[in-house]
């Protein structure tokens, strides 16, 4: 293996074809906007990588790495990795999956803390889910979700903070309210680009207050609806059924075939009994459990450990895979 060299990513770099997402050093205003590269003793440029600025988690940053195909993986990522945590102040995050097993090796190399588990998240419109929601469109109030009202987006958005500051509160302390309101009051606009889809989307009300809600967003590039579901209280008595109905009713706005994307975490316990009661089908090659690792840098803050309780026996060795 020859010599490998790091430096700040230059405009000259980002212009290479073989790397369409590098961005020159300093892409941006702000502390965090370094970009690195790799290079060889003759200076061809063999990956890159940048820790972005996660405006919804102040405490953390996403990473950005991406090695040249050809190259031995392994040695480029981690002298990519170790240039990042050199000139990082803030814990750099990165989603491994099941079937990542370098990414994984990456993650163990380089003290990364495991902070999340998510299992696979692709369900099926199918006469299976179908079923389920004939069974919990109603709560045992006698309420059903219903459909949006652009005159109480306003309202929808204040669950949305509500519920989001809540769930990533154990493990990914999220922003202030003001500023999640902030970040995502664009997706509440009618009509607005990323904005979710009003006629697959519904809520939940009791006594005049909307107190769940299932937001339907734009497709994935492969098709897949995601949807988030929400409720108020978080985790209070009636969130789980609530959040319930209102799944059953995107069930029941959905073709046959239509691929609904829910994610789930391990740290919130009502919301993974809920979805594994919901039936998906067989597994797609690459519906694994994904992680989300901490990695620490000097001085940062220190990523918060997922309880080793809370690990399901399903992600056992992708847990196990980060203790390596």
């Amino acid at each position: 293996m020859p010599t490998l060299t790091t430096r700040p990513a230059t405009p000259a770099d980002s212009a290479d074809p073989a790397f369409e997402d590098l961005l020159p050093d300093r892409w941006r205003e702000g502390d965090n906007c370094r970009s690195v590269v790799a290079t060889d003793s003759a200076g061809r440029l063999l990956g890159h990588c940048r820790g972005i600025d996660n405006s919804f988690h102040p405490d953390s940053r996403s990473l950005v790495l991406e090695v040249l195909d050809g190259e031995p993986w392994d040695e480029v990522a981690d002298v990519l990795l170790e240039a990042q945590i050199a000139v990082s102040t803030l814990p750099l995050r990165l989603k491994p999956a099941a079937h990542e097993p370098e990414l994984l090796d990456l993650c163990a190399r380089h003290g990364g803390v495991l902070v999340q588990l998510m299992p696979p998240w692709r369900y099926v419109v199918d006469d299976a889910m179908r079923a389920w929601a004939a069974e919990h469109r109603t709560t045992s109030d006698g309420l059903h979700a219903g459909r949006v009202v652009d005159a109480r987006r306003e309202e929808m958005l204040d669950l949305y903070v509500e519920h989001y500051t809540a769930q990533h509160a154990r493990w990914s302390p999220a922003a202030a309210p003001t500023e999640l309101r902030a970040e995502n009051a664009p997706d509440f606009v009618p009509g607005g680009e990323g904005s979710f889809d009003p006629d697959r989307s519904v809520v939940l009300e009791r006594d005049g207050v909307i107190v769940a809600q299932a937001l339907a967003w734009p497709p994935e590039p492969d098709g897949g609806i995601e949807i988030t579901l929400q409720s108020t209280p978080h985790e209070g008595r009636t969130a789980r059924e609530d959040m319930e109905a209102c799944l059953a009713a995107v069930i029941d706005r959905s073709a046959d075939g239509d691929v609904l994307l829910i994610d789930s975490h391990a740290t919130e316990e009502l919301e993974s009994a809920m979805m594994r009661d919901v039936p998906g089908p067989a597994p797609h090659p690459q519906d694994t459990w994904t992680a989300i690792v901490g990695i620490p840098v000097p001085g940062g803050p220190a990523p918060i450990p997922l309880s080793a309780e809370l690990i399901p026996a399903a992600a056992a060795k992708l847990a196990d895979h980060l203790q390596l």
